[in-house]
């Protein structure tokens, strides 16, 4: 079963300003909220109980049951003593220090190939941490001279990319797990009726869904800021991320340099 925090950070695009507040609420609450029936909670938030239901599903729980169910692990969890440390910087340095030797073992060559024939980049993201890393990549292959669209994180926008896009063109998902089941289907509707697309999963956690559905996939850490946090729990840091782009993009311009072309770098004013 997913972390509730996890669920909430993949699917929050999907919640209107309502939702989001009952969420915060309960997540705020979380011992109180899971001793309250699905009534006593409506009515202590002066919402509908349909109101609290679709606001599982958009998350992607069963009902309220395993709303309840999910609040007790983490009211449980919050009581556990928190140990910090300010290990941070060595937690930093022993990340990227992994990220560079899984850049060092895998081969791009292919994923360049494909870059490099895309008359355009379009990168979806599906959360707020995952769209600055989207605006992040899209600088940075601007620099190098290919031009990247980063998409709004609405699903309509993914449907409707397909219309304007040319053959050949690379769609980057950029997802914290890699397991959102909408996104996910509305890639493999994608690859099935339409062969422009070459796609390229960014994602946190190295087994889900997404990488297994695209033809590229790339896998990046995450640093939890004190011992008791987890990529589940929000309380984390997408530095590895940032570094992974900067080595992909660097070895980029170092591998068209090798195929004889010139690479225009854009430095700006």
């Amino acid at each position: 079963m997913a972390n509730l925090k996890s669920m909430v950070y993949e699917n929050g695009n999907k919640l209107n300003d309502s939702e989001k507040q009952i969420i915060q609420f309960v997540l705020n609450n979380p011992k109180d909220c899971s001793k309250l029936s699905l009534a006593r909670l409506a009515k202590k938030l002066y919402v509908s109980e349909s109101a609290i239901f679709r606001l599982c599903k958009k998350l992607g729980l069963t009902g309220y049951s395993e709303l309840k169910f999910d609040l007790a692990q983490l009211a449980e969890s919050k009581q556990k003593p928190i140990k910090i440390e300010n290990n941070f910087a060595r937690e930093l340095s022993r990340v990227n220090d992994d990220v560079l030797k899984y850049f060092k073992q895998r081969d791009f060559d292919s994923l360049y190939h494909d870059l490099d024939d895309a008359s355009t980049v379009y990168i979806y993201s599906t959360g707020w941490q995952q769209e600055l890393i989207a605006q992040y990549l899209a600088h940075e292959l601007f620099i190098v001279g290919k031009h990247a669209t980063v998409l709004p994180s609405a699903l309509d926008e993914l449907k409707a990319v397909s219309r304007f896009a040319k053959k050949g063109d690379i769609l980057f998902v950029i997802s914290f797990t890699g397991d959102n089941e909408t996104i996910n289907e509305e890639i493999t509707k994608l690859e099935l009726v339409n062969d422009k697309f070459r796609y390229v999963s960014f994602t946190n956690m190295k087994q889900n869904k997404l990488a297994s559905i695209v033809q590229h996939n790339i896998y990046f850490p995450t640093i939890a800021f004190t011992d008791d946090a987890d990529y589940k729990s929000g309380k984390v840091a997408f530095t590895p991320a940032y570094y992974l782009i900067d080595l992909l993009v660097s070895e980029y311009v170092a591998w068209q340099q090798s195929q004889g072309e010139d690479v225009e770098i854009n430095v700006g004013n």
